[in-house]
């Protein structure tokens, strides 16, 4: 589950930056529907709910929306941001790499 918290880490994060017009357009509503999915899942990825569930642990409140963000910047930087950080930064980027995948998709059809 790791592995596919960082497959959609990744894309979301650089999915404007891919070469292909059809990767944009998937790359949109991903965005969106990530963000929609976590508000009606109480802040909490559908992944990390399997993951959990398959390990037979209990959600816990740092599952919520951000804590594999967290534990991304552990790991490389060695510092855990707040949680509060961790969502502005996360609304700020997802949108903002959303907002580059349209601005590609304008630029290319027109």
């Amino acid at each position: 589950m790791r592995f596919s918290h960082l497959l959609v880490f990744i894309f979301i994060a650089i999915g404007w930056a891919l070469p292909w017009w059809q990767v944009w357009v998937i790359h949109v509503p991903f965005v969106i529907l990530t963000r929609i999915h976590w508000r009606l899942n109480q802040r909490t990825c559908i992944l990390t709910t399997w993951e959990v569930q398959l390990k037979g642990e209990e959600l816990v409140e740092e599952h919520e929306e951000g804590w594999f963000v967290k534990e991304v910047f552990e790991t490389i930087i060695g510092w855990r941001p707040s949680t509060l950080f961790t969502r502005r930064l996360m609304i700020i980027w997802m949108y903002g790499a959303m907002a580059l995948s349209l601005g590609r998709l304008f630029h290319f059809f027109n």
